[in-house]
């Protein structure tokens, strides 16, 4: 595992206030970056800290805001992001370190995605209904859930990101895929 590298610690400088810029897939330099697979991170490194406040800004501003965001794209090669959860009550942005995706159910579900690193791009993605993720809280404590509906589809969104995967290549991919409508006759519900 590896810390926050002095270049990396350079891009999260200045006003903590001020949203970070995020990299695109227009720019040539910015996507080779987007495409690399992220080095896993030291849950010790108190420049996490830095890092997070800097992408929970950037990830909550109003002229690019989102449901999550990854360090690769601001600049950051390591294995961490930030997803909203609507799972929970009050919707909380959490913060994942080193996070592993350990079983991805065979139900999927269709629905649109976008990313910041491709405005102006919404395009349907099918992703596990069900995930088992693991991954480390800035408190150094090793998790385990079960997550389902959106907040799946979030995660699995930004953990693509760690490993260089952005949703056009998920698209792409599910191309050369047969899918089949698991339940024709059922509607999918959920209780407010």
């Amino acid at each position: 595992m590896k810390k926050i590298t002095e270049q990396e610690l350079s891009i999260l400088q200045g006003d903590i206030q001020a949203p970070l810029r995020v990299l695109s897939v227009a720019n040539p330099v910015d996507l080779e970056i987007l495409q690399k697979r992220c080095d896993e991170v030291d849950p010790a490194d108190p420049n996490l800290k830095i890092l997070i406040s800097r992408m929970y800004t950037t990830v909550l501003d109003e002229s690019q805001k989102g449901v999550g965001i990854a360090a690769p794209q601001i600049g950051v090669n390591k294995r961490v992001f930030l997803a909203q959860r609507l799972d929970k009550e009050g919707q909380p942005f959490e913060f994942f370190i080193n996070p592993e995706i350990i079983w991805y159910s065979k139900v999927q579900r269709l629905g649109e995605e976008g990313c910041l690193s491709i405005p102006n791009l919404y395009e349907p993605v099918m992703r596990s209904l069900v995930i088992h993720i693991t991954y480390f809280g800035l408190d150094g404590e090793h998790y385990h859930e079960v997550v389902e509906g959106y907040t799946a589809v979030i995660l699995q969104h930004e953990f693509d990101h760690l490993n260089g995967v952005l949703f056009p290549d998920r698209i792409e991919e599910q191309e050369q895929n047969e899918y089949f409508d698991a339940a024709p006759q059922v509607k999918l519900m959920y209780k407010k």
